[in-house]
């Protein structure tokens, strides 16, 4: 099957994408890396009118060390989560739990935001960031705004997001070196 046709639009800014979203409200949907809404895309089981990629917001990719948390840009691939030192010293736990995300094609394509805000309960990252009680940073027309994994997931495939909020940014706390972790998971 195809997708519905959809107007694309590709903003360069956080800000840009927002105001798209403002705008076209329900009627839009945001891409990142699209390993979670191509193929909803194509089963018809989303059709927006208009669909906001982005890709060009270089500011929403980095991993960096924050205080005391690692702050993670929502378009990180999670390849580039897999491979980082900073991320295997500060969250070891993030950094085994991010090797069980699909294939190496989709830790190449999939984001650290995207799948956070796909919220699905089986995926890798709404269960590291809320085992380590890490933090959601938010930004909307009425500015950015923080959230716990708890009040972030309200149910299957369903967040608080408001239609014209983007996630920017997931915060892990860092792990003491004397922790013990283990990531397990369990497929057919």
């Amino acid at each position: 099957m195809k997708p519905a046709k959809f107007e694309y639009m590709v903003p360069e800014s956080l800000e840009e994408a927002i105001h798209c979203l403002e705008r076209y409200g329900d009627d839009a949907k945001v891409i990142s890396g699209g390993q979670s809404l191509i193929p909803l895309l194509s089963m018809r089981l989303s059709t927006p009118k208009y669909l906001i990629d982005l890709n060009r917001i270089k500011d929403l990719q980095y991993v960096r060390e924050e205080g005391d948390v690692l702050a993670i840009g929502a378009l990180t691939r999670h390849a580039e989560v897999e491979r980082s030192a900073i991320v295997r010293k500060r969250c070891p736990l993030l950094s085994e739990a991010v090797t069980y995300i699909g294939h190496w094609q989709i830790r190449n394509r999939g984001t650290i935001g995207g799948s956070i805000a796909h919220a699905d309960p089986t995926a890798e990252l709404p269960c590291v960031i809320s085992a380590l009680r890490g933090e959601i940073v938010i930004m909307g027309p009425e500015g950015e705004r923080t959230v716990a994994p708890e009040e972030f997931f309200l149910t299957y495939l369903l967040t608080s997001l408001d239609s014209t909020e983007i996630v920017k940014e997931v915060r892990f706390p860092y792990l003491p070196p004397t922790s013990g972790y283990a990531f397990l998971e369990v497929a057919r």
